[in-house]
């Protein structure tokens, strides 16, 4: 497995010097309809005026992927679609932040999975689902050959993928660890216990777990975040960073403990934060950042796409996002273990107006 630890040490080993990561994001690909504010539908017939729809490509997978090519990342996203106009139109806006979709399966007479999310004042997101080509996603779209030379392996939603999610994607898994390619795992549903055992193999080669806390909780039977946490880590994994939503995140490994605050902002639409906090991580991870800064990359991209509606609100690129993160106002902390601000290696490692794309 690829050593993620490198320390900081001034701007001329800033992980941001490197050269941009290669990360294969494999999962669900879903087209989001959003709209904004519906507090209340109509009754029978009616309608409401709207001040905002979107159509983004959204997913563990496809949402993470725009997020980390917004980032700067080089990014293959893989899964299955459907033969359908949302299928095509999932392509077109991966391809249109840089995504490259070539490997992405399109099955015939199947629908895109899509979600319809009437987005309330508050931010809040019921959604309207269709499960549509992605549970059929098959270990014959993965070529251990293409994994050489990548950086970090993404897998989001094993839970949502079907007979996939178990064995099959445990054998990607292992496959990239084995070609020295570091794992990351990411969840789409609520955390339901009797997935456990199925996901203990896909788990148990999985450097990293991105769950949300609902999610863990879930997962494990446990009403103890840190309990629940090292459920996860015995399987093998060798860190669980959970968002916390409001209350920001917190991460847990074998060797340490700590919690981070949310960013003091406007909440327009939640849609895609722990997408956004994936891609935040893992960029910061595939590049050799720590743990800790990792995640106050991963906390401030999901802060900015919180602000917006839809999964890929906010982000321009990785220069903006840490401005973002050494210029805005944080939360207090929660707890012993919680940080108050960035660390000042992460904030000194801003090559001035540089857009990381561009490197």
């Amino acid at each position: 497995m690829r050593d993620t630890s490198v320390p900081l040490t001034g701007p001329a080993e800033s992980w941001m010097e490197r050269a941009p990561p290669r990360i294969l994001a494999v999962g669900i690909h879903i087209l989001d309809v959003l709209g904004r504010p519906v507090d209340s539908l109509p009754p029978g017939q009616g309608s409401v005026p709207l001040e905002e729809i979107r159509l983004t490509a959204a997913g563990t997978a496809a949402g993470t992927a725009v997020d980390l090519a917004k980032l700067g990342a080089r990014v293959t996203s893989v899964g299955c679609i459907g033969d359908d106009a949302a299928g095509r139109l999932v392509l077109e806006l991966l391809a249109g932040h840089g995504v490259d979709v070539s490997r992405i399966a399109v099955v015939a007479n199947a629908q895109t999975a899509t979600t319809i999310l009437p987005i309330r004042s508050n931010g809040e997101r019921p959604a309207l689902h269709v499960r549509g080509a992605a549970p059929m996603m098959s270990l014959d779209l993965i070529d251990r050959e293409w994994m050489l030379g990548a950086d970090v392996l993404h897998l989001g939603a094993p839970d949502a993928l079907g007979p996939f999610g178990g064995e099959p994607a445990a054998t990607m898994l292992a496959w990239a660890r084995e070609a020295g390619v570091t794992t990351t795992v990411d969840l789409l549903r609520p955390g339901e216990y009797q997935a456990l055992e199925r996901l203990a193999p896909v788990l148990a080669r999985s450097d990293y777990f991105l769950p949300n806390n609902d999610q863990l909780l879930g997962l494990t039977g446990t009403r103890n975040l840190a309990e629940a946490a090292k459920c996860v880590l015995d399987l093998g994994v060798k860190a669980v960073a959970v968002t916390l939503g409001q209350d920001g995140c917190a991460v847990f490994s074998e060797q340490e403990t700590f919690q981070l605050p949310a960013a003091d902002v406007g909440v327009v639409d939640t849609t895609g934060c722990g997408d956004a906090f994936s891609a935040g991580f893992i960029r910061a991870v595939a590049s050799g950042a720590d743990i800790e800064q990792s995640a106050w990359v991963g906390t401030a991209a999901a802060a900015l796409v919180a602000q917006g509606l839809g999964s890929d609100a906010g982000i321009v690129d990785l220069t903006m996002t840490l401005d973002f993160l050494s210029s805005t106002s944080w939360h207090a902390p929660l707890g012993p273990t919680g940080r108050t601000a960035p660390p000042p290696a992460l904030v000194r490692s801003r090559p001035p107006g540089r857009d990381q794309r561009e490197a």
